[in-house]
């Protein structure tokens, strides 16, 4: 009960923080949207380095290497060029409050999914710089530190995944936040849903029909049924905030605008969902921790509680070129 207490308080605390400058990002127009770019980057560092402070490197290398994710918010380079005409630029995002599916799209497609660099004539620029100054640093600590192959490799692993991956879903969330405060909301609940409901299912129902546990390695509590049920539910959360307003033709509630759009939402999302979670327990699972940090009382770190969306967003935005 008291750490029940515990959650909630920090729950709320965490809400009350986060909603100025969600409302601030939407609104701010150019003002709001610095400053909700600066939250959302400055939250992603701090995001990677939970998951890096636990690798085989110096604190002061993990500390480095989680200041170098801001180079995936750093380019495309002529994203942030003074051309209000050009509609994928943030200067022209910047200058209105909100925009439809169809601009984020564009802005996605410019910014998330690695378009190419015309400032700096390069393609994947950002993903190239991270991982070859990764790579060095490992290689170095290959001849310094004692450890097994299996540990660099793991290490190495997980702080390209993280360095490239948190810092993009950060990005990503940014640009729906931007967008409309309607469109975070569906993607930032979709794996509230289907972790809550399948919580739920797997405490009533959980072991009733199948005896052996979902991944008993990575997550020993969970529960074929609880997933089955979670992605039910979620699947059915998908169908009402992603695509009834395209159905009722209210534009401010509408994200996908087809049917394949639909199917390929309704049936990945959840899943991606359940997956985010496995992916992160399994770091944790492998660096041998039980939360990333103890930001949150209760909770963990921010990507204890962010796991599932991280991944949830990265896949609507993909959805969205369907």
């Amino acid at each position: 009960m008291k750490n029940i207490k515990l959650r909630v308080k920090s729950a709320i605390i965490l809400f009350a923080i986060l909603i100025p400058f969600l409302f601030t990002t939407y609104f701010g127009k150019t003002s709001g949207k610095i400053i909700g770019i600066s939250f959302f980057s400055v939250i992603s560092v701090w995001a990677t380095y939970e998951v890096l402070s636990h690798s085989i490197l110096k604190r002061w290398e993990n500390i480095f290497l989680s200041i170098i994710s801001i180079l995936i918010w750093a380019f495309p380079l002529d994203w942030y060029a003074n051309n209000p005409s050009d509609v994928n630029t943030f200067v022209s995002m910047a200058q209105k409050t909100g925009f439809n599916i169809f601009e984020l799209t564009q802005q996605i497609k410019k910014t998330i999914f690695f378009g190419y660099n015309q400032i700096a004539n390069f393609g994947l620029i950002q993903f190239s710089l991270i991982l070859t100054i990764i790579s060095l640093f490992y290689l170095i600590n290959l001849f310094l530190l004692k450890r097994t192959f299996k540990e660099f490799i793991i290490s190495y692993i997980v702080a390209v995944f993280a360095t490239w991956f948190i810092p993009l879903s950060f990005k990503a969330l940014f640009l729906y936040n931007s967008a409309s405060l309607y469109f975070v909301f569906a993607v930032v609940s979709i794996p509230v849903i289907t972790d809550s409901t399948a919580y739920i299912g797997g405490s009533l129902f959980g072991r009733k029909l199948i005896k052996v546990g979902m991944a008993p390695k990575i997550s020993p509590k969970k529960s074929w049924e609880g997933g089955f049920i979670g992605f039910a539910f979620g699947s059915l959360f998908v169908f009402i905030t992603m695509y009834l307003g395209f159905l009722t033709n209210n534009q401010t509630f509408t994200i996908f605008t087809n049917w394949k759009q639909l199917v390929v939402g309704m049936f990945l999302l959840p899943f991606v969902s359940i997956i985010g979670d496995l992916v992160f327990s399994l770091i944790k699972r492998l660096y041998g921790i039980k939360d990333f940090s103890n930001l949150i009382p209760g909770h963990g770190g921010y990507m204890d509680r962010f796991d599932s969306t991280s991944f949830v967003v990265i896949a609507t935005s993909a959805i969205l070129f369907i």
